[in-house]
């Protein structure tokens, strides 16, 4: 089943990003080691079109990560870009979900294009890939991720949410460059998705939100991405 909406939901949520100028830019430097500083130039550019080419290229999301934070990593302004790519990595990751599905459109990835990119793209372990992304162990919510995300977002930062997650998986988030790197490379529903995994009572994620949020070096912004997800993920407890 094809759902060509969520795609065009996805592309539009890339299109009115704040940054979504550094979001093309860096599609565009990933996808060809081109840099263009011509505003002009990177307004005319259409996601849509930057989105395709990117996951033609990139058959992987892991592979996509590791080759955007090594393009990010030859930049000047590195925590912009780092934030750019954190945005574009919680949209498109989506899209590998809704592929893998077979619910993307057969004319958005077309299969031509494909192969020839498969061609000239580094060689990657298909299995080995596959089986380390999160999403694919645990089944019972990976078709209500998107809703989760949309819901938490509309209420908070997703920043703000991805750092109390993260922090309350590993380690309390400082805003060093190091720990950008770190959050970078996960996205939003790996976040959720580990979330699920790691507590399996609502009580316990509770404790763990409130406790970690009261931590965190903004703790009115931490507390109430705690008390937004804490109401958006109960009735899946």
């Amino acid at each position: 089943m094809e759902d060509a909406n969520l795609l065009e939901e996805v592309i539009d949520s890339l299109e009115q990003d704040s940054n979504v100028l550094r979001i093309k830019r860096l599609i565009l430097f990933t996808c060809h080691d081109t840099w263009s500083n011509d505003v002009n130039e990177i307004r005319a550019l259409h996601v849509r079109q930057l989105v395709r080419e990117l996951m033609i290229m990139f058959p992987e999301l892991k592979n996509l990560k590791q080759t955007l934070n090594s393009h990010v990593k030859q930049l000047s302004k590195q925590a912009d870009y780092l934030l750019a790519a954190d945005s574009l990595i919680d949209s498109i990751g989506f899209l590998y979900t809704l592929r893998d599905d077979g619910h993307l459109p057969p004319s958005f990835l077309d299969p031509e294009g494909l192969a020839i990119a498969q061609k000239t793209a580094p060689f990657i372990d298909q299995k080995t890939d596959h089986d380390t992304i999160p999403h694919r162990h645990n089944l019972k919510y990976l078709t209500n991720l998107f809703d989760l995300r949309a819901d938490i977002s509309r209420n908070i930062s997703p920043l703000h949410a991805k750092i109390l997650l993260f922090s309350s998986l590993h380690y309390r988030f400082s805003p060093q460059e190091k720990d950008w790197s770190a959050l970078y490379t996960y996205d939003l529903d790996d976040l959720i998705q580990l979330i699920f995994q790691a507590y399996e009572t609502f009580e316990g994620l509770e404790d763990q939100l409130i406790q970690v949020s009261q931590t965190l070096d903004q703790p009115e912004d931490a507390k109430r991405a705690a008390a937004v997800i804490l109401q958006v993920l109960k009735p899946f407890y």
